[in-house]
């Protein structure tokens, strides 16, 4: 079995702590939320579709250094004041899950209170990848290029035409020749 650690705002906490993440919760999909109204004197619902609600995140830390001191430790990384938490998985290096403290830090009675969970919320429910800009120069019509999104979700490009030279452009023609699979 590897190691298995957790990077917040890009320090690992077995490095700064003295704790090692034994666990961690992420559900598959976050809670979904259905969009309905009622109105008075119209019998059921009207249904606006559902949307993911915030995803809740739980990690486990064994405390292997003192005991106060990495519990103390353990409080400051995921204080609510500190906002937005970076988090990053040391299997999952490329995915950044951007969450807060929310609940109540518990401890497990069974390990002798070695055992601490923290829970996180994720209000922007997915993971977002590391950003990789490549700008591309189009020299040539009609030029192929392949695209591989790392990302989790669909996005759609972002297309900038530049005029570099002195003659007005009066009309062009753009075509979404992308296949839907």
């Amino acid at each position: 079995m590897e190691d298995f650690d957790v990077s917040v705002n890009g320090e690992w906490i077995s490095e700064t702590t003295g704790a090692l993440l034994v666990r961690r919760t992420i559900p598959g999909l976050p809670e979904a939320r259905e969009n309905k109204v009622e109105i008075a004197e119209r019998d059921g619902e009207l249904d606006f579709g559902s949307t993911y609600g915030a995803r809740p995140v739980g990690l486990g830390f064994f405390v292997v250094g003192d005991y106060d001191t990495t519990v103390s430790l353990l409080m400051r990384k995921f204080n609510i004041r500190r906002g937005v938490l970076d988090i990053v998985f040391s299997d999952r290096p490329r995915k950044h899950y951007f969450a807060q403290y929310r609940g109540t830090m518990s401890w497990d009675e069974s390990t002798g209170n070695r055992v601490i969970d923290i829970p996180l919320k994720m209000y922007d429910s997915f993971p977002e990848s590391d950003e990789k800009i490549t700008e591309l120069t189009i020299t040539q019509s009609p030029q192929v290029i392949s695209i591989e999104s790392v990302g989790d979700e669909r996005a759609s490009p972002v297309i900038v035409l530049t005029n570099t030279g002195t003659t007005t452009l009066n009309g062009f023609t753009i075509k979404n020749e992308y296949k839907v699979e």
